[in-house]
């Protein structure tokens, strides 16, 4: 399962497990947001801050929704402690890792926040793919999508501080907004044909690099992205001879990903009509689901190379 090492304990048979799953998981979201806010105040990180605190409150929010919908429901509301162990143990390995780190940057942090938001949308996919009860899988589906929503608010942070920190300048992305479903198609014809043939230039330096795990990943990943563009062409960006690594190969192939994921994460947030924004979020999980699967791929290299 991509991003997750293990697979979630237990099956999800019933609506009051989904929310002691969903209260645990929000709860504990919003107590790490808390510490990296408090960190960054400390560092003199305003802006970051800013950020993680914008969402302890979005999280908190969503607790109280929790139990609004246990009301609804007629349930008893859940208690949070008697689901943590429930919870996926990557994120909380990957929260304590990163606060123990000494020089901790505004991208660091945001970069990890932004994982572990992938890895509860992966979470809750398992969820969803694998409920028997229609109820489970289609409130398990929303929590996912809005798990996709926090992470591409993240990403546009994590960009932000990227340029703060290697050229001192405020990045100032513009939002990628389409009006009708026919405009999103040609955008997503464009944009999936591009990253198609991206990838696939990548897979082919991949596989002269004697890596042929990860060019058969790409070369995957971009047969599914050409289904989903098959009128298109792409122009070729990449230099292959500047890929001087498996590793950067990967890195690249990841910010192929990213970009579109983030451009249909901005058509969802502005959309104002229902049917656009029902494709740009299924375009966004295609695409954060490759996402998950390369960097994946890119940590397990990096870390045998570490």
């Amino acid at each position: 399962m991509p991003l997750l090492r293990h697979e979630p304990q237990g099956r999800v048979e019933s609506l009051s497990d989904l929310l002691g799953i969903a209260l645990a998981l929000e709860k504990e979201a919003a107590r790490r947001y808390d510490q990296l806010a408090q960190l960054m105040d400390h560092r003199g990180e305003a802006a970051t801050a800013a950020t993680f605190r914008a969402l302890v409150a979005e999280e908190q929010d969503h607790v109280t929704a929790v139990d609004g919908w246990a009301h609804d429901l007629g349930v008893p509301a859940p208690d949070a402690p008697a689901f943590a162990w429930r919870l996926p143990p990557e994120i909380a390995a990957s929260w304590d890792e990163l606060t123990e780190r000494t020089r901790l940057t505004p991208y660091q942090a945001l970069s990890l926040a932004v994982v572990n938001e992938q890895r509860a949308f992966a979470f809750y996919s398992y969820i969803a793919a694998h409920a028997e009860a229609e109820p489970v899988r289609a409130n398990a589906e929303a929590l996912a999508r809005e798990e996709l929503r926090h992470a591409a608010l993240l990403r546009r942070e994590r960009r932000k501080a990227f340029h703060r920190e290697r050229h001192g300048v405020e990045s100032k992305p513009t939002p990628t907004r389409v009006d009708n479903t026919e405009e999103l198609d040609r955008l997503a014809a464009t944009m999936m044909s591009a990253a198609a043939t991206e990838h696939t230039v990548i897979a082919a330096r991949l596989n002269a690099l004697n890596d042929s795990d990860s060019a058969a990943l790409l070369t995957r990943v971009a047969e599914e992205e050409r289904r989903m563009a098959p009128a298109q062409g792409g122009a070729n960006p990449f230099n292959p001879d500047a890929l001087g690594n498996v590793t950067a190969c990967l890195r690249a192939a990841v910010a192929v990903s990213e970009r579109l994921a983030e451009a249909f994460g901005d058509v969802a947030e502005q959309a104002a009509d229902e049917a656009v924004l029902a494709e740009a979020l299924r375009l966004q999980e295609a695409a954060v689901g490759h996402l998950a699967l390369l960097a994946e791929r890119l940590e397990t290299i990096s870390s045998r190379s570490a």
